[in-house]
């Protein structure tokens, strides 16, 4: 007895509606669709990243990083020194930074250069969530208990990057998209380097 087989062809199936999409287009739509019910997490992170990209601008190296105008970064190490939170970190601002003070200032510029790149283009997303975890957490021990300066703002510093480092926040809408399924048929395969950068994406 004669059976009729359906058959779909290597480009197209069919669609109730009649209509043939491509199976490029279709696989293009599944990937959209898992990564755009995450937007306001990479909203978050993009407007995160900016943020320190920001702060970055005011680390000036023509200035030495305000110890000529007394202004900028030194300002803020100055407050901390006279209001501190922790002894030690007080005393690591005195007798550390102060005296290797364009070292530290270059640091901090470069720092936060790097966390606002790497989060704004979801770029090695967890290893930039790992560097301002840290960097905000410095700044809250040395600004908490400066006058007028609200202790929340700080809480939430840190625990945007601890969401975007738990969360993947650089597969949606961001570079590490792209370089995460690579890195894992790399790290099925037994590569320990790709496991290791996958896991920094």
């Amino acid at each position: 007895m004669p059976t009729t087989l359906q058959t779909h062809t290597p480009m197209t199936e069919s669609l109730r509606d009649g209509r043939e999409t491509p199976r490029g287009e279709q696989g293009r739509a599944d990937w959209f669709g898992a990564i755009a019910p995450l937007w306001p997490l990479a909203l978050a992170r993009i407007l995160y990243g900016y943020l320190w990209w920001q702060q970055s601008g005011w680390k000036v190296p023509s200035d030495d990083f305000g110890r000529k105008s007394g202004g900028g970064l030194w300002y803020w190490v100055q407050q901390q020194i006279q209001y501190p939170t922790v002894a030690a970190h007080k005393a690591f601002l005195v007798n550390v930074m102060i005296p290797h003070w364009t070292f530290f200032g270059w640091l901090a510029l470069i720092t936060e250069t790097f966390i606002g790149m790497t989060l704004i283009l979801g770029l090695g997303t967890r290893l930039g969530s790992i560097v301002a975890i840290g960097m905000a957490a410095n700044i809250t021990i040395g600004i908490l208990s400066v006058p007028h300066e609200w202790g929340w703002t700080y809480t939430m510093l840190i625990m945007f990057p601890v969401l975007f480092l738990l969360t993947d926040a650089g597969r949606s809408f961001g570079v590490d998209a792209f370089l995460a399924p690579p890195l894992d048929r790399a790290a099925a395969g037994g590569s320990r380097l790709a496991r290791l950068v996958r896991w920094l994406v």
